[in-house]
């Protein structure tokens, strides 16, 4: 089974209903887990909390906790430094292996893009080039999109990142946005173009049920 990093190409545009999605596909296939290693605005709403209640999955370790949490709704750098606090690759990535042992495959949730500062030194990029994981990139299909899914694109490429696609949420289909992420990607496609539900639990089991999302995973047959 094959580990990704969920990113958002703008805040609140459905990376951690993707990331339920991506869990709930995967899990029972072999050792899998959801992980967001940094989080904040916890006093607002807990990620981490939310995959456990979307995927009904109570298994205690197909959700693991974060390295840095922040109840502050603020970029994660931010919030560090009210804090006192130092954002360090070096611990995500400790834990990163810890949680990678066994062959587990972990469904890895950003905060913020990709030029997300980090430190003082690191962007988010960074942390995802020292990762070595493939990004899945998420967009709302909206006006705009299509100029911040390019420029996460071409940060993409200036580190060297993998790229699996684009998954576009709320999408209706009309504003063309998806053709034009063809177009313009430079060979990265949408993947998915994902329908407005207003009940959650239905649009995780949704993507769970994508066959585009379950081949990214290497889970490609659904059970019956």
């Amino acid at each position: 089974m094959n580990s990704i990093f969920v990113l958002g190409a703008d805040t609140s545009v459905g990376k951690t209903l993707v990331s339920s999605g991506l869990l709930k596909a995967a899990h029972g296939y072999g050792p899998v887990a959801y992980w967001k290693p940094l989080q904040t605005g916890t006093i607002v709403g807990d990620d981490t909390e939310e995959v456990r209640s979307l995927t009904g999955i109570s298994a205690p370790d197909a959700v693991l906790e974060s390295v840095y949490r922040f109840t502050d709704p603020m970029a994660a750098v931010l919030a560090a430094e009210k804090w006192g606090k130092n954002l360090e690759v070096e611990a995500i990535l400790e834990k990163y292996r810890e949680y990678s042992k066994n062959n587990r495959a972990l469904i890895v949730e950003g905060t913020g893009g990709i030029l997300a500062p980090l430190n003082q030194k690191n962007f988010q990029a960074d942390l995802i080039q020292a990762l070595g994981l493939p990004v899945l990139i998420i967009g709302e299909d909206r006006t705009g999109m299509v100029n911040q899914i390019l420029m996460t694109l071409r940060c993409a490429r200036d580190w060297k990142l993998k790229i699996l696609g684009v998954v576009l949420m709320n999408s209706r289909g009309h504003l063309g946005n998806a053709p034009a992420i063809n177009q313009f990607g430079e060979g990265v496609k949408v993947l998915l173009e994902v329908p407005p539900m207003p009940d959650k639990r239905s649009l995780v089991a949704h993507l769970a049920g994508a066959s585009e999302l379950r081949k990214l995973l290497g889970v490609s047959i659904i059970p019956t």
